[in-house]
C-alpha cells in the first residue's frame, strides 16, 4: 500500500533491469540483515532484483516505524548521487533478497550511455516527491482516520481492487501511529460503513461513498 498513484511508473522495467546489471554488482541478503544505516554516505544506486525490503527509522521508544517496502524494480540512494546526502532511513532485508549495487562511478556511465535510464530514475524521483509533499500535507491538516481512509483509496487507485490484505499492525507502521490509534481509526471507518471487515484485511464498501467522505472531509482527493 502507498501514497504514490502509479507508482507503477516507479518500478524499473525489465529491460533496464538487464542493462544496469552489467554495471552492477548483484548482492544477496539474508532475511533481516541490514543493507544501510541512517547517515551512511555510500553513494550508489540500489536495484531491487528480489525479494522485499523495509526502509523506516527507529523512535525514542526503540520501535521501528516502517516509511515503505521495496521490491522488485523499486530504486534507492538516488540522493546520494544526485545531491551528495547522507542517507536518511535504515534498509533491512525483510526476505531473503538480491540487489543490483550501481557505484557512483558506474552510475556515471550507465545514464551516459542509457539516457532513457535517467529520464526514468528523473521522474521516479519526481512522482516520489510529489507523494512526500502530498503526504506531508496531510499528516499536518488531517484527523488519522482520514488520513487511513485516503492510505486505502489511493491503495485502491492502485490495485484497482477493493480488498486490502493488511493487518492494523500494517496500517499502524504505514501512517505512523501506535496500533491502538490505527485500531481506533480503523473501527471509526467500520462505523461509517466505508470499509468492512474481511479474512486477512478489509474491503471498501462502496468506492463512491469513500470519495465523498473524502471530499467532505479532506477537501482534496488525491491527484
Amino acid at each position: 500500500m502507498s501514497y504514490i498513484h502509479g507508482i507503477q511508473q516507479t518500478v524499473m522495467l525489465d529491460d533496464y533491469i538487464q542493462i544496469c546489471l552489467s554495471f552492477g554488482t548483484v548482492r544477496a541478503y539474508a532475511a533481516t540483515s541490514a543493507i544501510h544505516d541512517r547517515g551512511s554516505r555510500n553513494k550508489g544506486l540500489s536495484i531491487v532484483l528480489s525479494g522485499e525490503i523495509k526502509v523506516g527509522n527507529y523512535g525514542l521508544d526503540g520501535s521501528y516505524q516502517i516509511t515503505t517496502v521495496l521490491r522488485k524494480g523499486d530504486t534507492f540512494g538516488e540522493f546520494t548521487l544526485y545531491a551528495s546526502l547522507a542517507r536518511t532511513h535504515h534498509a533491512q532485508a525483510l526476505t531473503e533478497c538480491k540487489i543490483i549495487q550501481v557505484p557512483e562511478p558506474a552510475f556515471r556511465s550507465l545514464i551516459s550511455q542509457h539516457p532513457a535510464i535517467s529520464e526514468f530514475i528523473t521522474r521516479s524521483l519526481a512522482i516520489k516527491l510529489h507523494a512526500a509533499l502530498e503526504r506531508l500535507d496531510d499528516i499536518r491538516r488531517l484527523p488519522t482516520h482520514v488520513q487511513l481512509a485516503k492510505l486505502i483509496y489511493q491503495s485502491y487507485l492502485t490495485s484497482q481492487q477493493v480488498f486490502m490484505p493488511l493487518r492494523q499492525s500494517d496500517y499502524a507502521e504505514r501512517l505512523g501511529v501506535t496500533v491502538l490509534t490505527a485500531h481506533k481509526s480503523l473501527t471509526k471507518l467500520y462505523d461509517l460503513q466505508l470499509i468492512e471487515k474481511r479474512y486477512g484485511g478489509v474491503a471498501i464498501t462502496c468506492v463512491e461513498r469513500l470519495e465523498c467522505f473524502l471530499k467532505e472531509n479532506s477537501s482534496l482527493l488525491p491527484l
